[in-house]
């Protein structure tokens, strides 16, 4: 997944990101797997909804397909919500990973360490890139120190 977009970035980034996608991954497909059932589910019963509504009305024969397509708009529901629960759960794996990597590094100090993970923290949406930015000073710091 990782290999995509990570083309024309170091070795040491694409290392720490592919652990990263290789803990979320899981959830990912899940997660595309019901959003891939929820949104047509969903269209198909609601689109079905308006046709009756305005085009057939509703007829004693026809009580048992609106039925079908409503319990297909319950399931459709249903998976687009626990799709977004699998969302939150995503991101969550994802700050906690990056939080343990920043606090086990090594060549850090502990004031930039704290710097880091409470930025992360205040902006979780800009985390993966002070995750990088992380891993990029942290990288040229190990490079001074070896040299």
């Amino acid at each position: 997944m990782v290999s995509f977009f990570t083309n024309d970035i170091p070795t040491f980034m694409k290392i720490e990101l592919e652990k990263l996608f290789h803990k979320i991954n899981p959830l990912i497909k899940k997660n595309s797997r019901y959003m891939m059932f929820a949104i047509p589910l969903l269209l198909i019963s609601i689109f079905n909804f308006i046709f009756f509504l305005f085009f057939g009305g509703f007829s004693n024969g026809m009580l048992a397909v609106v039925v079908v397509y409503a319990l297909m708009a319950a399931v459709g529901m249903a998976l687009y919500k626990e799709s977004k629960q699998i969302k939150k759960k995503i991101k969550q794996l994802e700050m906690e990973h990056i939080v343990t990597r920043i606090e086990k590094s090594e060549v850090m100090n502990e004031h930039k360490k704290k710097n880091y993970i409470s930025l992360i923290k205040s902006q979780p949406k800009m985390g993966l890139q002070t995750f990088i930015n992380f891993l990029t000073e942290e990288n040229d710091r190990r490079e001074m120190i070896e040299d």
